[in-house]
């Protein structure tokens, strides 16, 4: 394509002074306008990995003259296969976003106010370093805290070695659970949760989980959706989503089953109890692999033949009790029937006992003996155990509530309760924070709680690409490099059944005064007496990597990234000793990680063996007591509404219900251009966030037309949103595809903070929740508010 240097310039959105008088998008530097200008326009491309959110997915970058100009995706990464979503295709926007950080700022003034000064690298280093000795040589490490939005890269094990190292056991990775995290973490004791090969069921009923628009993986799963459809018609696959809003796995679903928010457990529980009475149950499998399925008292059969039938179901659900019937016999007919749980499943006050009981449903189905169908993540194989964004860091806290299989609540759970644990005396208050990658001032339902905390917190320290919410509650703000300026290695993502580690390279030198965050946490390190990097060369956090990717060299095990073959073929080369690359020493190998973008071992993981003493525990009402602490009340057979104190049935006490005609269960919904609300800051995303309902740049709710019709609402009115903690106006658009109780709303904008393209646009739908917790996990829900509407005369 030819275009004039003017044109290209205009693309960029350079300043004035070079592009002829054009408002800046980007702040793309003087020098490089420049040197758009006048340079030869040479194209070349490099490989890295995308840190937008943390599936890992293989990026090209396009650059004239060494500058960058765009991104797609790399075709021989296999978890995106050549593929990108608007996320990724926007990084450029990040790069060069002309609010970004360029130097050290130190507050000047009040805590929650916008003071701020410049100050050099070397007297904000001093600074914290000091503080850090201080707080060692006075024996008060356990006031150290690190908070870090976990990108399920190398770099937040780093952060949490590094938090361990100082002494301190209050690492918090801020991030949202995976696909079946909270219900496998119960049901069979592996924190990690066991990967899917969702090409290999024939019936796939997704309770809730968004797998093509909130982590683990959405490019990835996109992509399978996609095989799948096309080969539906052949293969005979049946997709049923589970949801009170239709979101895109319900628009691509062979069928959307609208349930009430909360629900989703008791509708699992409901089709057991179909399975259970046709006696169609897997039973060589219950027998030899699982607990207290039938011990002859107050166990998983009594509890679900008892409590959940499907005409109680439906009173609580909303599930006509046919279509209850139909899809248990539908789902125990299957052969490779496939159950999976997460997103707004587990965001309610339910939300474990919700996914519990859907990882119930494949060990009765018989899902978990298919072979290939259900996998064991492989141990990376540098010498740790899986290390990943969803697995648990060494050292880590634990609000120690523990389970059956007496494992501890990881902190990654409950790190948006960390003012509520310091209140309770369950985690000392820090005498110092870091806080990375994560604005809990904006991602917490407990904003103002948050606010009150950091602001008595002595020395907080935020690393940060661009100012944020939580930004004016920082004593010191340091910039830090984005993805396309560092070294970083992301993890495998839980999901796909095979091991992937993204390289992340430098793509230009970093921007400004910006820094990497690892060579700043081990220059941190050695100024207070740990080492974390052999630092030979003046690259701390490269030579880090460096060492955990020569043992992946040293194991012989998988390659660089390499382009299509038949994994037959790669596995006759194998037994052969041969390999699809010759790299005799680790410099070659580097060489290729650079050349190819990433290592991958292309051997799927390991079915499941549950021959190995492991056991599958269902779900009972005392085991229900004893993680709730309190204890079991017994019910005559049949009756489910006496004893009201009985764990299970007070859990369902959660699920909310409004009340009169304006009275709506207000329900946040995720988007993929705005996962974690960090999207709002990039002009492209800010105008695909607003694509679906044609409204841009703002926040807007979804109502049913029934309710609507009621209020006397048209579609696109503008409604007043009440709560008991506050207010929102927004549009509304009237659609079919949510429940009639529920007023849904996408999370994302509502920025105080978050550069120019996302201060003051929309509303956060989480500022005016309720402060509500799942007692077994811990986290907030989002899914028990009631909100009243009131119409806005035009």
């Amino acid at each position: 394509m030819n275009i004039s240097r003017r044109e290209f310039l205009q693309l960029l959105g350079v300043s004035g002074a070079v592009a002829g008088g054009f408002s800046p998008v980007w702040a793309v530097p003087d020098a490089w306008a420049e040197k758009l200008l006048s340079g030869p326009r040479l194209e070349t491309w490099k490989v890295s990995t995308c840190g937008q959110c943390p599936a890992g997915c293989g990026i090209r970058v396009r650059r004239i003259d060494g500058i960058p100009v765009r991104i797609l995706g790399n075709p021989i990464a296999p978890v995106n296969g050549g593929f990108l979503c608007p996320m990724g295709e926007a990084g450029l926007e990040l790069l060069f976003h002309p609010d970004r950080i360029v130097q050290p700022q130190m507050r000047k003034g009040k805590k929650g106010e916008r003071g701020f000064e410049p100050v050099s690298w070397d007297d904000a280093m001093k600074r914290i370093s000091q503080a850090l000795r201080d707080q060692r040589n006075s024996k008060q490490s356990g006031r150290f805290g690190f908070l870090m939005g976990d990108r399920n890269t190398l770099l937040t094990e780093l952060a949490g070695e590094f938090t361990a190292r100082l002494g301190s056991p209050h690492f918090f990775p801020w991030r949202t659970p995976g696909v079946n995290e909270l219900g496998f973490w119960h049901g069979t004791g592996d924190f990690f949760p066991y990967a899917f090969d969702l090409k290999r069921t024939d019936y796939l009923i997704t309770f809730g989980a968004n797998l093509l628009e909130e982590p683990p993986s959405p490019v990835y799963f996109n992509r399978i959706y996609g095989t799948l459809k096309e080969r539906r018609s052949q293969t005979g696959l049946k997709m049923v989503h589970v949801d009170a809003r239709m979101s895109q796995p319900g628009r691509n679903a062979t069928e959307w089953v609208q349930v009430r928010p909360g629900s989703m457990g008791v509708l699992a529980l409901g089709m057991a109890y179909v399975i259970l009475r046709d006696n169609s149950y897997d039973k060589e499998f219950v027998a030899r692999h699982t607990r207290d399925f039938r011990n002859g008292k107050e166990d998983f059969y009594t509890l679900v033949t008892r409590d959940y039938s499907p005409e109680r179901v439906s009173e609580v659900t909303g599930v006509p009790p046919q279509t209850i019937l139909r899809l248990a016999r539908e789902f125990e007919a299957a052969k490779a029937p496939l159950a999976l749980s997460g997103g707004a499943s587990s965001a309610c006050e339910a939300g474990l006992y919700s996914e519990w009981a859907v990882a119930s449903l494949n060990a009765l189905s018989g899902g978990f003996s298919v072979k290939g169908l259900w996998r064991e993540p492989a141990a990376i194989p540098w010498g740790s155990s899986p290390a990943s964004a969803f697995h648990p860091r060494s050292g880590a806290f634990s609000r120690k509530a523990g389970n059956a299989f007496g494992s501890d609540i990881p902190a990654s759970w409950v790190s948006e309760q960390l003012p509520d644990l310091a209140a309770t005396g369950k985690i000392p208050d820090p005498g110092i924070l870091f806080l990375a990658h994560a604005n809990p001032v904006h991602q917490a339902p407990n904003q103002k709680a948050w606010r009150e905390w950091l602001s008595k917190i002595p020395l907080v320290v935020q690393f940060a690409t661009l100012p944020d919410d939580t930004s004016p509650y920082a004593d010191l703000v340091l910039p830090l490099t984005t993805y396309l300026e560092q070294w970083d290695i992301t993890l495998p993502s839980p999901g796909p059944p095979f091991s992937q580690l993204g390289l992340q390279q430098p793509i230009v030198a970093p921007l400004s005064g910006a820094r990497p965050l690892g060579d700043l946490l081990v220059h941190l390190g050695r100024e207070t007496g740990i080492d974390l990097s052999p630092g030979k060369t003046g690259k701390p956090y490269t030579e880090y990597l460096q060492e955990r990717m020569r043992q992946v060299f040293a194991s012989g095990k998988g390659t660089p990234y390499f382009e299509a073959v038949s994994l037959e073929f790669l596995a006759d080369l194998r037994k052969r000793g041969w390999q699809v690359y010759s790299y005799p020493a680790f410099g070659d190998f580097w060489r290729l990680l650079q050349e190819k973008g990433g290592w991958w071992d292309p051997g799927e993981y390991p079915t499941v063996d549950w021959k190995r003493k492991r056991a599958f525990l269902f779900p009972t009402a005392p085991r229900l007591a004893s993680l709730l602490k309190e204890p079991v009340v017994s019910k005559p057979e049949g009756d489910a509404k006496q004893g009201a104190a009985t764990p299970h049935l007070r859990l369902e006490e959660s699920i909310r219900r409004p009340g009169g005609p304006d009275s709506f269960l207000l329900v946040p919904f995720v988007t993929l251009m705005n996962m974690n609300g960090e999207g709002a800051s990039q002009p492209l995303l800010q105008e695909l966030f607003g694509l679906y309902p044609r409204l841009y740049w703002k926040t807007w709710a979804e109502m049913h037309p029934v309710r609507a019709a009621r209020l006397g609402i048209r579609d696109r009115d503008l409604i007043r949103v009440v709560s008991g903690n506050g207010t929102m106006t927004l549009p509304v658009r009237v659609v079919p595809t949510v429940s009639a109780e529920i007023l849904s709303v996408p999370f994302g904008q509502g920025h105080e903070e978050s550069g120019r393209y996302a201060r003051n646009l929309g509303a956060n739908p989480l500022a005016v929740l309720d402060r509500r917790t799942d007692p077994l996990s811990g986290r907030s829900s989002w899914q028990s508010t009631l909100v009243r509407v009131e119409k806005i005369k035009r």
